[in-house]
């Protein structure tokens, strides 16, 4: 312990910091806890600001043509007691009143009511929370002066001998002839000056209250004048913030948290401090962490052997790629070369795309496989894998069939990079562990409904078979069935992958199989529709077969100069759909070229590309020799 303390106090003095150490180790060094505290203080800050939000909220009440419906308007005027003023409501705007103010009574009058409290029940409105009253109006008349009246029901106004009796609280303001729009503070109401005279035995009679508030009245000022008045209302609105008891009870929560997470902030920073020497120490500890981590790895590096065995899966593609880069060096720089390294490099994103199905194992095991569905041409789709392994079944001998059922819907919605996956896995088992006779892909409908189609994929051989014992096993990661020089053909993972493929499609792959037979895998999927508007190939849909092809013979009567150079060029292209179409039109223009014709439909049909090449070459070189 005493020789680590040295070696830990030597390379304190060493380095420039334990800062520097700590990088060495992996680690992030310890630091001060400014930032620490600054971070803290601005989430401190950014919560309160987001309590002050939710806590301080503006808040309004309206009036206006759009919300009088849901009250009771009332005009007055003292005519009703005696008087001869007359007050007379717009028939075509509740809001819009004309009052003749003329002498005969003591006190002439008129106003205008809303009624808050319809139901007459002294149940009103709480305006304590406003502090804001905004009057908007249209105003013709003599006088220079209105009130905004608030009745107020309290439970204190109810009297034996007189019922009850709202309390007027009222704020006067000026006004002009024509538009006005005047902001009053609820602050300076008072209590109307006769109410206060008849109600001086009432506690705080002369004190106005807001907390009850049944109805809003328009009236003429004090000043008022003889003569007719004509108003027209726009709209009256109460503004004011709020506070409820409970957010601010929440407010001082926060700020008694705030408080204690302070105090827990300087605690920290003492503790750093009482520990900076500790820290050196654990600077070695963290070297020896590194040094089992680095153990670790190395150990889980046995665990990616398994990817080595998947390897073999790139063959294929390699080789067309390897095939057409020969074709390339030994040619010039013509169409050719085009052509081929078009070829080149779509053989090279396959590739890729395998590279990338090599990581799939790990992905899987991981849970974290994840599908990308599509709108995709299914037909398309089918076709392309059938013509990639076009070129490996007739090189072993074996006749590969596939079809699709004419009601295949074009386009449906998948993960065509898995789903091509998949089917070149099942394929590709089918035609390497097949020795002699065929091998056949189908792709029809089970089911339809509205807007989704359930699609089986099949594929069939006639090769030796699974024994009853193995079907359970053979999709298990590096578990194959037969025997050893059969299983020495494959890692025993392309199945697997396939199987979880297809499970996190919804499905299952099902196998059958009777030795010396054949096997048979499929498996089906329901997929939704997919956008017709994708573009249609060129390729016809009708089945394909790619045969073993016959020892080479040559025919006797062949096409021109000109012309075989121009099928040359569409051999390189890879366009069999343009060879086949210039092929027929050779029949009909010469029946002697029609032996040769005919030969090479049939290979263009089977798409198979490299053997419409080597056909074409051959018949091309013979015609040139002397």
């Amino acid at each position: 312990m005493q020789a680590l303390r040295k070696n830990l106090a030597v390379t304190g003095r060493e380095s420039s910091g334990a800062g520097i150490k700590a990088d060495e180790a992996g680690l992030r060094p310890q630091r001060s806890l400014r930032v620490e505290l600054i971070i803290f203080l601005a989430l401190l800050a950014a919560f309160a600001g987001v309590l002050f939000k939710d806590a301080i909220v503006e808040r309004h009440f309206r009036l206006d043509r759009y919300t009088i419906a849901g009250f009771k308007i009332y005009p007055y005027a003292d005519n009703l007691s005696g008087g001869r003023s007359t007050i007379n409501v717009s028939p075509g705007n509740p809001l819009a009143w004309r009052c003749d103010l003329r002498r005969g009574w003591a006190y002439p009058y008129c106003g205008y009511g809303i009624m808050l409290d319809v139901a007459r029940r002294d149940v009103g409105r709480d305006f304590t929370i406003y502090d804001k009253a905004v009057i908007d109006l249209d105003y013709q008349g003599p006088s220079p002066q209105l009130k905004l009246v608030f009745k107020d029901a309290h439970p204190q106004y109810d009297f034996p001998n007189k019922g009850h009796d709202a309390q007027p609280v009222v704020v006067q303001f000026p006004v002009k002839p024509g538009h006005n729009r005047v902001t009053l503070n609820l602050a300076d109401v008072a209590v109307d000056t006769w109410w206060a005279y008849a109600h001086e035995d009432i506690p705080e009679g002369g004190r106005p209250h807001l907390a009850n508030v049944i109805a809003i009245d328009v009236q003429l000022g004090d000043n008022r004048q003889m003569g007719r008045h004509d108003f027209a209302l726009r709209s009256i609105v109460l503004r004011g913030n709020a506070i409820t008891p409970e957010r601010w009870y929440l407010l001082l929560l926060g700020s008694l948290i705030g408080v204690v997470a302070l105090y827990l902030v300087y605690a920290m920073r003492r503790t750093s401090r009482a520990h900076a020497e500790r820290q050196h120490f654990l600077l070695a500890e963290a070297r020896l962490l590194k040094e089992a981590r680095d153990a670790a790895e190395s150990a889980s590096q046995a665990k990616s052997h398994f990817i080595a065995h998947m390897s073999h899966e790139l063959r294929t593609p390699l080789n067309a790629i390897l095939g057409y880069a020969q074709l390339l060096q030994s040619s010039e720089l013509n169409d050719r070369d085009l052509s081929a390294a078009r070829t080149i490099e779509q053989s090279g994103e396959h590739l890729l795309s395998l590279i990338g199905d090599i990581l799939d194992l790990s992905r899987i095991e991981a849970g974290k496989l994840e599908l990308a569905p599509r709108s995709a041409d299914i037909r398309d789709l089918i076709r392309g894998v059938a013509e990639m392994m076009a070129l490996r079944a007739p090189e072993k001998g074996l006749t590969l069939h596939w079809s699709i059922a004419a009601d295949v819907p074009r386009c449906v919605v998948v993960d065509d990079r898995r789903l091509r996956q998949v089917l070149i896995n099942l394929l590709g088992n089918a035609i390497k562990f097949t020795e002699r006779g065929d091998v056949r892909l189908h792709v029809g409908v089970v089911a339809c409904d509205a807007g989704e189609v359930r699609l089986r994929f099949d594929i069939r051989d006639t090769g030796p078979g699974i024994p009853a014992d193995d079907l359970r096993v053979i999709f298990e990661p590096f578990e194959q069935a037969g025997d050893d020089i059969s299983r020495t053909k494959g890692s025993g993972l392309g199945l697997t992958i396939s199987r979880r493929i297809i499970e996190k499609m919804g499905s299952f792959i099902q196998v059958e199989s009777t030795p010396d037979v054949g096997s048979r895998f499929w498996f089906d999927l329901c997929l939704p529709l997919g956008d017709a508007a994708l573009p249609a190939t060129e390729q016809e849909d009708r089945p394909g077969i790619a045969a073993p092809q016959e020892p080479d013979r040559l025919f006797a009567i062949v096409p021109d100069a000109p012309c075989m150079d121009r099928l040359h060029a569409l051999a390189l292209a890879g366009n069999m759909h343009a060879l086949r179409s210039e092929a027929t039109r050779l029949m009909r223009a010469d029946p002697g070229l029609c032996p040769f014709a005919e030969a090479l439909v049939g290979l263009a049909r089977a798409y198979q590309s490299q053997a419409v090449l080597d056909f074409i070459e051959r018949h091309r070189n013979e015609a040139g020799k002397p």
